[in-house]
């Protein structure tokens, strides 16, 4: 059974130095060791159960002189699970087995950044390619609450087609995390810190930014503009240095180049560059919104997001031509559309219905809106709605109110059943006083619903959080099985991702032609992860 497969796995074991198995942790096979120290190891190997390729990680948990190691190497998994991104390095999967703690990645066929610039072959279009690509990874971090720490050439991975992909998150925090760190523990690599991050204060978004500013500068100049003879002389030359007179050392570089490093390298956050967009802006490159809301799992839908932006355009204009009518007798000095409850009608709903059907269509199995008892939507109550508007006097009732919506990961917006916009908004949607029925869709979770309440000339901020409203389970199966829930298929494992599903209890049956199906039940709680293992050969 799965549960006794879980206390197996939780028995100590051989050291996995002393391990003469190629297999590692049941799943991962040994295909080349590619470094190894004391405590840590570095493996090419095949994932079993998905049947490619990968780069193990793993660390002996039992033995460690500093249990930061430990706690660093947990948080990079946890971040880069949190990022699907082309332009980072993707986690697969990681845990515990034994004393063993592993993280496997995806196997990117590449040098590092300092390689590639060894050889001195770059041309100026490739430099630029390879630029852009950084700072595009570094916008998707930055947008998910996430600082490096430690941008570096050696952490920039380059493949013979000049893809690249940002690796190695082990020192990166979240936002939710304390950035203030002590002066005598200052981690990171001080040829490529901020001058903020050397004086241990607090770091941010433009801590990465400077960093990576330092990088583009050596892309096109072929050094790092403050490595001194030695690390004193380092970060004397970071700390001290002169944003005016450094603009002398980007002479030579293309024009919008040389405005894009400047706006980079500046010892004041408040004159450094604000964003990775700023800086992308600068170079004339623009990322398209589709792509760069935050996902967690969304790979399929990024390959349909061409398809996607034709019927969002289609429909907005729709929308707009169809409620245009009613803005005459409410005209006020915005252009955005205004909502009318009486527009709404039945077939909206239906309209719903098809659209959310096609767009799960288009998924693996595991990943579409559930049906029957699992799929009936999660009501959150109107406490979630905050009214910032405390103005009590008389308004006319058919002045429109205002809703802004903010959706993690994010979410088509549906109002009465009609496709309104996608989060996050660039600007909230207008309606006329009344009751409508919101509906948030995202692939890969149940629809959210909720009741939303307008009254006239007020702003409302509706908050939600998918990750923090429905539970996951995570099926680790072998050799593999068909899973259903209450009756449903989700489809056959192994899964890229987690099933998201609603809290409670469902019954869980696993099938496989070769063997007797399995069945228990299994409760799903709030955002928590259940992780499920069942081996049919062991059983």
């Amino acid at each position: 059974m799965g549960a006794n497969e879980i206390k197996r796995n939780r028995r100590q074991g051989s050291k996995l130095n002393n391990q003469k198995d190629k297999y590692l942790f049941e799943k991962f096979e040994v295909l080349e060791t590619l470094k190894k120290d004391e405590f840590t190891s570095v493996y090419l190997a095949n994932h079993i159960f998905l049947g490619k390729k990968i780069i193990l990680k793993t660390l002996d948990s039992v033995n460690l002189s500093d249990p930061t190691i430990l706690e660093r190497f947990k948080r990079e998994a946890k971040i880069l699970a949190k990022l699907d991104h082309p332009n980072i390095i993707k986690v697969l999967d990681f845990g515990m087995f034994r004393e063993h703690f592993y993280i496997s990645f995806e196997h990117f066929e590449s040098r590092n950044l300092r390689q590639v610039l060894k050889s001195n072959t770059l041309s100026i279009e490739q430099k630029l390619s390879i630029v852009v690509q950084m700072f595009k990874g570094l916008a998707y971090a930055h947008k998910n609450s996430i600082v490096h720490r430690d941008l570096k050439p050696e952490n920039i991975l380059i493949n013979d087609r000049y893809h690249l992909k940002i690796a190695d998150f082990g020192l990166a925090l979240t936002s939710e995390e304390n950035l203030v760190t002590n002066k005598s523990s200052i981690v990171g690599t001080p040829s490529y810190m901020s001058p903020e991050q050397i004086r241990g204060e607090q770091l941010t978004n433009q801590s990465d930014l400077f960093s990576g500013g330092i990088v583009a500068f050596e892309i096109f100049a072929g050094k790092n503009p403050f490595v001194g003879q030695d690390l004193n002389s380092t970060i004397n030359n970071i700390l001290t240095f002169d944003d005016e007179n450094f603009n002398s050392q980007l002479a030579g570089l293309p024009s919008h180049y040389q405005t894009a490093v400047r706006s980079l390298l500046k010892k004041s956050l408040r004159s450094r560059a604000d964003s990775a967009e700023t800086v992308l802006n600068i170079l004339g490159v623009t990322i398209d919104k589709q792509t760069e809301v935050v996902s967690q799992n969304n790979f399929t839908l990024r390959k349909l997001l061409p398809v996607f932006a034709i019927l969002v355009i289609a429909a907005l204009l729709f929308f707009i031509y169809h409620f245009s009518t009613n803005s005459t007798s409410n005209a006020t000095n915005e252009n955005a559309p205004i909502i009318d409850t009486a527009k709404s009608s039945n077939a909206d709903d239906n309209n719903l219905t098809k659209n959310t059907d096609e767009l799960k269509s288009s998924q693996n199995k595991n990943e579409r809106e559930d049906s029957g008892q699992i799929s009936d939507p999660i009501v959150v109550n109107s406490e979630n709605l905050q009214v910032n508007n405390s103005n009590n006097k008389t308004i006319p009732s058919n002045v429109p109110g205002k809703l802004t919506i903010e959706c993690l990961p994010w979410a088509d917006v549906y109002i009465d059943g009609k496709k309104i916009d996608t989060t996050p908004l660039e600007q909230p949607i207008r309606f006329l006083p009344g009751e409508y029925e919101l509906k948030l869709v995202h692939p890969d979770f149940p629809v959210y619903t909720q009741k939303i309440s307008i009254r006239p000339d007020e702003f409302e901020l509706l908050e939600v959080n998918l990750f923090d409203i429905y539970g996951f389970l995570e099926c680790q199966i072998y050799p593999w099985g068909e899973i259903l829930l209450n009756g449903n298929s989700f489809g056959q494992t192994p899964f890229r991702r987690p099933i998201s599903l609603k809290p409670g209890k469902y019954k869980l049956s696993i099938s496989n032609p070769n063997f007797e199906t399995f069945t228990t039940q299994i409760e799903i709680k709030k955002s928590d992860t259940l992780i499920f293992k069942y081996n049919f050969i062991q059983k």
